[in-house]
């Protein structure tokens, strides 16, 4: 690679890779994925709109397969480099994307930013505080890290140095 940058968690640590319940999946986000977050996407565009600032315009109203694509393929080879990590969150079936959990540096004094938003389908089925539960629980237990922020979640964004 042309690039280096600096794993977000160590190589000698090893990369949580799933975690389950009776109601969903958390598991790497990947290049197969991409018709399903496309829908899961697209179908709750309103739901999710600034999940990464309150400035953030992803999802674009017009945001297409192929850009998607793009993005999702990116996420892909982040996990495989150990940048960030990105994954679905996904019904048991791991047919109909609920969502999607990203854990990536930070250049403030916490380990890592977390962001996760949820889909309509999600919330339809009663999981979205069931899966923020499960995301905080998870991190805090299986994840060689420590401190993690929850920007416009537990710090406000007005308070989140890289949001500004």
């Amino acid at each position: 690679m042309p690039f280096n940058t600096p794993n977000l968690i160590p190589e000698s640590e090893p990369v949580p890779e799933r975690t389950e319940t009776a109601e969903f999946v958390i598991r790497p986000l990947t290049i197969a994925d991409v018709d399903m977050d496309y829908e899961a996407v697209m179908s709750s565009r309103d739901r999710i709109k600034g999940t990464f600032g309150p400035s953030d315009e992803w999802p674009s109203d017009d945001l297409t397969h192929e850009q998607d694509s793009i993005d999702v393929a990116w996420h892909h080879k982040e996990f495989q480099r150990r940048d960030a990590f990105t994954y679905a969150v996904t019904n048991t079936e791991e047919t109909v994307e609920f969502g999607c959990l990203y854990v990536v540096p930070t250049d403030t004094d916490h380990d890592a930013a977390v962001y996760f938003w949820v889909s309509d389908a999600a919330v339809e089925q009663g999981l979205e505080a069931k899966i923020e539960s499960h995301i905080r629980h998870w991190l805090s237990a299986a994840w060689p890290l420590t401190d993690y922020a929850y920007p416009g979640r537990d710090i406000p964004w007005d308070e989140w140095g890289p949001a500004k």
